[in-house]
């Protein structure tokens, strides 16, 4: 009987841990697609499937703690909401920028190659990542500015003025 209890035990997480790993798969394929599509940096790519591969183990960890019992729910939620609102208030900037990194290269308003002004500067975008944006001056110079001062803006885009003007005709 006691057996028969741990083979399932130890049967639910090994079925437990292979599905979970699947879907954190195909997230990881689906994500690196669409910043592949967006011609993001691999650097992002690569730090983008490290952070799902990371919440994935966390999640698996804390299931298996409490699947054996040495952990209830309400002290997972709870510890796992002190860390979340530490993370969140230290990486608040880092979080801003990601965040309106995303919104960019989703809205399509900015590509790489693209010829932009954006306050007294004017450039080509050489580098886009979820966290900063690169655009190298008439002078060669390389200027290297948060996605959050970008989307702030205004910014004037002048080499996507037919990509952006089909987007409101729809």
């Amino acid at each position: 009987m006691l057996n028969t209890s741990i083979f399932t035990v130890i049967g639910g997480l090994v079925a437990f841990v292979s599905l979970s790993l699947l879907v954190c798969l195909i997230i990881i394929r689906a994500l690196s697609n669409i910043a592949k599509r967006s011609h993001l940096a691999r650097e992002s790519i690569r730090d983008v499937q490290r952070g799902v591969l990371v919440i994935w183990f966390a999640m698996v960890v804390v299931w298996i703690l409490q699947t054996l019992g040495f952990t209830s729910l309400f002290s997972s939620v709870t510890l796992s909401g002190v860390v979340g609102i530490g993370i969140t208030l230290a990486l608040q900037s880092t979080f801003g920028n990601l965040l309106t990194g995303i919104w960019l290269l989703s809205d399509n308003v900015i590509r790489l190659g693209d010829n932009i002004r954006i306050m007294s500067l004017e450039g080509t975008v050489i580098k886009l990542s979820f966290r900063s944006t690169w655009l190298k001056t008439s002078d060669g110079s390389i200027v290297v500015m948060s996605n959050s001062t970008l989307y702030n803006g205004p910014f004037t885009n002048f080499t996507a003025k037919e990509r952006l003007s089909k987007k409101f005709e729809n």
